[in-house]
């Protein structure tokens, strides 16, 4: 299970992950570091199965009365500007 959430304010980010998804998303962002640093920039989308992804979870991990869930996460990696 790997979840993002977001509060009300939406100053706030929540990654709620089981061991073997933050691992597997540590490998993720290995990888878009990798392909920055060869390319000059990178990218990845992580969705919600609502949004036609199966990366994350769309299952409230948190605070149900004051999160929401992040159904498309947009992970960027740049090299030195």
């Amino acid at each position: 299970m790997l979840t993002v959430e977001r509060d009300e304010e939406c100053e706030q980010i929540y990654i709620h992950g089981s061991p073997d998804r933050l691992r597997w998303l540590a490998s993720r962002l290995q990888a878009i570091a990798n392909e920055a640093e060869k390319s000059g920039q990178s990218h990845d989308h992580l969705m919600s199965e609502d949004w036609g992804g199966s990366e994350l979870s769309n299952e409230l991990q948190g605070k149900k009365e004051s999160h929401s869930i992040v159904n498309h996460l947009i992970v960027y990696g740049w090299a030195k500007r």
